[in-house]
């Protein structure tokens, strides 16, 4: 086929698109006018443009186009749930009329915490925020109160929220990257300030011997080290056990502090993923499922270390904000927590390793190049076949995939599954077998849809024996 014909072939997927949504895409040109880009979330955002959701319950979403999804994005994992929880709804109403933030202490805030403290090992005290960015801030500046050291290690591809240091070396550009043995420091736009940079320094994720190293030759000026259980943004890569043990090992002999950030992994088990690595970090970034569906974040762990927070303490770490323990998110927080105990975790588990399984079936009936990796109820697509250790392994992954990705993506939107742009899954507990089975069923339609510019465009994505 000519590059005419393969052009024309994504343009008719992207036509197909637009008069699947039109109203959406009338939506988006009037969003236009008042926010830059036409979104007001930047990790929502993909083209041609987003669909516009009129409403939603359980795992369905409806679109102002009346299409029904099956929402595999969920808000980015946050809503364990799914939409309009019954027990959730039923908090919320039970609170608004009485009041939703109160700037004072009230009893669901305790007895949520109570209950992550019960839950996790290595919550004994902790502190409510208004979102994940703002639990592993100010758990990063528990850390350097502690140390009165100045630098943190991140992972290469982690990712910790919208903030300067949680952002440095997102995106690894093969190109700008450096070595594996030590990573640049690179920012992720322009506004980073150099000093940012000079304090951060970047670690190789699941590189045990690499990270030993870094943390040996850096350890006089680090006050901490951050990583996910799971890579997130990076596709779902999951840590092995031994290099979340190297971590643990040399941040104890260092005295430097160990986080773990499981806004995203907690879902893995009642306990989060520490609990089925069996390590225990000294602090816990918390976020997502535990605010049922509202604004939350949390940081916790050991008790002489949040104590650093504590108002009666001669120079505590400052925090105030406003929204931290509202009313409102107490309440959903806890019917959803309440409602998400260990038979519910294992279900949804096992229905994560279904959709993988489906997947990557799909993936080999296609002849394409591809895989579904993850952790639990957590799933990336990702256009390789090889291992998936680390963010530049799934950065390979991404170029050599292109544009094909983002094809993938709306197609599975116009075959009624919703997921993120960058091809992220997770299920939800009102999430059957049948739904699973779904997108398993969508993926196999939309492979065969793009297969014929898959030949034409990125013919290195085709299986050796579908392109002999």
């Amino acid at each position: 086929m000519s590059a005419g014909g393969t052009a024309a072939g994504a343009d008719s997927l992207l036509k197909a698109y637009r008069d699947f949504s039109p109203t959406s895409a009338s939506l988006a040109e009037r969003a236009q006018q008042v926010f830059p880009g036409g979104d007001t979330r930047s990790s929502a955002h993909y083209m041609p443009y987003p669909l516009v959701i009129s409403r939603a319950e359980g795992c369905r979403l409806t679109d102002v186009d009346g299409n029904e999804l099956v929402d595999f994005m969920n808000n980015f994992t946050s809503l364990i749930h799914g939409h309009a929880h019954p027990g959730v709804v039923r908090a919320i109403q039970a609170q608004a009329p009485i009041g939703s933030a109160y700037a004072a202490p009230n009893l669901k805030q305790i007895e949520l915490a109570e209950l992550l403290v019960d839950r996790v090992p290595s919550i004994e005290q902790m502190r409510f925020t208004s979102s994940g960015t703002e639990g592993t801030l100010m758990a990063l500046r528990c850390a350097r109160a502690a140390t009165g050291r100045q630098k943190v290690m991140k992972m290469e591809g982690g990712y910790h929220g919208s903030y300067e240091q949680a952002e440095v070396s997102l995106v690894p550009m093969p190109d700008k990257r450096g070595s594996v043995e030590a990573p640049l420091s690179q920012p992720v736009d322009a506004s980073f300030p150099d000093s940012v940079l000079a304090d951060t320094v970047i670690c190789p994720y699941n590189e045990p011997v690499h990270a030993k190293a870094l943390i040996d030759r850096h350890a006089d000026e680090l006050a901490a080290v951050i990583v996910e259980p799971v890579l997130g943004s990076m596709g779902m890569i999951a840590a092995t056990t031994e290099f979340l043990e190297t971590l643990r090992e040399a941040t104890h002999r260092h005295g430097i502090v160990l986080i773990f950030d499981e806004v995203i992994t907690l879902r893995l088990d009642t306990g989060g993923a520490q609990s089925l690595h069996g390590i225990t970090p000294d602090l816990t970034c918390m976020g997502k499922i535990i605010g049922g569906g509202l604004p939350i974040g949390a940081v916790g762990g050991r008790r002489d270390l949040m104590q650093l927070f504590s108002p009666e303490q001669e120079n505590p770490v400052m925090h105030a904000s406003t929204f931290s323990g509202n009313a409102l998110t107490m309440a959903a927080g806890l019917a959803a927590m309440q409602a998400y105990g260990s038979d519910e975790t294992k279900r949804l588990n096992r229905l994560g390793d279904r959709l993988r399984a489906g997947f990557n079936e799909a993936f080999l009936q296609s002849g394409i190049r591809g895989q579904a990796v993850g952790a639990g109820s957590l799933t990336n697509l990702h256009f390789t076949e090889g291992p998936l250790n680390n963010a530049r392994d799934s950065m390979a992954g991404m170029i050599d995939a292109g544009r094909i990705a983002r094809l993938l993506h709306i197609g599975m939107l116009r075959r009624g599954v919703m997921s993120a742009s960058r091809l992220m899954y997770c299920v939800s507990t009102a999430m059957s077998e049948s739904d699973v089975d779904l997108a398993i069923g969508a993926l196999n339609e939309t492979l065969r849809e793009l297969r014929p510019i898959i030949e034409a465009e990125r013919p290195a994505l085709l299986l050796a024996a579908a392109s002999a």
